[in-house]
């Protein structure tokens, strides 16, 4: 499948680190940095099909906690009969997450016989990342394959299509997720894989394609409503809210419920795409996956039986790897950072990260524990304090980290520094070869 594709040159504007004023207190407010940046063009698609009509807004993402209203970003646009689309200029604040909406129009053009089709329900996106960013420099596919994306990928910001956001203190976990769409899909020509995708790295490539396949049939339709036997109909039927007691009215608050219930009514929306789908290949119609979710496989980077995961405040993924007494680090693209054997790994079992960064890992296979550094190119072993087949690891809000010791029935004790704690190891209250342990935050 080729979709017309076009590069259009776009430049961005920084207007400085944001402009001073003074509160009614007399102290100075600086307002964010903000970007102008120049018009974008695009196509909206419907499977193979330019999409007539569509109006197209630009949105910036909310900073005022999960599923906050976002903003309208400049003028809304419309596509012609060929489905192309051309924004006018607008300006973003500098850091925040852009993307683009477009809703309503006509999947289906007039023929000498009949009128054109309007379809009120579609409602398709795509996830463009931080203000000012490198889709300057791309023309813009708009159709199910980059809805798909970016509704997995960000379903846990999202309410609807105007209520993606973040609180303020996780900016940079709404930033990955939006890296993620990029892995997933290629914005610029709305094709699978993304430009980012790691080497090694997999797809669910069928399964994706099966989703775009069931949002394209109620795309190219004339819409309808929750249990009216229509195309967009079966899909709302089988797609309410978490509840069960909403039904949505257009194809991303539909997707965004299967994404957000992923077990439900799996079977019988696999059955809902085509006899022939659009986008190949795709699931068989009478085998469907299990839930409806979409994991990129990593390989490489010296995984080998994997054991525990971790995830540092940067956003690396820390994984212990039984198969070859390693630790591997992964950026948060799934990029791999290091393979670390600097720490004494001996069957490494668990993992934990300390407010300061560093990694800390039970080693089941010689009774010890390992600190390494935020970097992983050093460690230093711990070993005694009643350490025995360590099975689990965590640290609580004081740095003090505790350790299950599946070989014994007692806790072990340990201070940010590595040494016991007092009274460590702790026996008694009915623990019995503990394997997991979990602390309060504070």
């Amino acid at each position: 499948m080729l979709l017309l594709t076009s590069s259009v040159a776009a430049a961005m504007i920084l207007t400085g680190c944001g402009a001073s004023v003074l509160s009614p207190a007399g102290t100075a407010i600086t307002a964010p940095a903000t970007v102008a940046a120049k018009p974008l063009q695009g196509m909206v698609m419907g499977g193979q099909q330019p999409v007539a009509n569509v109006t197209l807004q630009l949105y910036q993402a909310g900073t005022a906690g999960y599923g906050s209203a976002a903003t309208p970003l400049g003028a809304t646009a419309t596509t012609n009969a060929g489905g192309n689309f051309n924004l006018p200029s607008y300006t973003c604040t500098a850091g925040s997450q852009v993307y683009l909406v477009g809703t309503g129009g006509q999947p289906i053009a007039a023929t000498m016989s009949m009128p054109a089709v309007t379809n009120n329900n579609l409602a398709l996106m795509v996830g463009l990342g931080t203000c000012g960013g490198t889709y300057l420099n791309n023309f813009i596919n708009v159709n199910e394959l980059t809805t798909v994306a970016t509704v997995w990928a960000l379903s846990p910001f999202m309410t609807g299509i105007a209520n993606i956001g973040t609180s303020s203190t996780n900016t940079a976990g709404l930033a990955d997720a939006f890296a993620a769409i990029n892995e997933l899909v290629t914005t610029a020509n709305g094709t699978q894989p993304g430009p980012t995708l790691p080497a090694g790295a997999t797809l669910p490539t069928t399964e994706i394609n099966t989703l775009a396949d069931i949002l394209e049939q109620c795309i190219n339709s004339g819409g309808g409503v929750a249990g009216d036997g229509s195309n967009c109909g079966n899909l709302f039927n089988l797609a309410p809210n978490a509840a069960g007691t909403v039904y949505p009215t257009d194809t991303i608050a539909a997707a965004l419920n299967m994404a957000q219930s992923p077990g439900r009514n799996v079977a019988n929306l696999n059955k809902l795409r085509s006899a022939s789908p659009v986008f190949q290949p795709a699931l068989d119609v009478n085998s469907p996956p299990n839930a409806w979710t979409i994991a990129i496989t990593y390989t490489g980077g010296g995984l080998s039986a994997p054991s525990s995961i971790a995830t540092d405040a940067g956003g690396n993924v820390w994984v212990t790897n039984a198969g070859n007494a390693s630790v591997t680090k992964l950026d948060n693209t799934g990029a791999v950072v290091i393979n670390s054997t600097a720490g004494g790994f001996s069957s490494p079992s668990a993992i934990a990260i300390d407010a300061s960064g560093n990694v800390w890992v039970a080693n089941a296979g010689n009774n010890t524990v390992t600190r390494l550094n935020s970097a992983g190119t050093s460690g230093a072993v711990y070993s005694a304090n009643g350490l025995n087949a360590p099975k689990s690891i965590a640290i609580d809000g004081s740095g003090d980290v505790w350790v299950a010791n599946g070989g014994s029935n007692q806790v072990s004790g340990f201070s940010a520094s590595g040494s016991a704690l007092s009274g460590s190891p702790y026996p008694g209250a009915g623990a019995t070869t503990p394997v997991s342990v979990a602390v309060t935050p504070k």
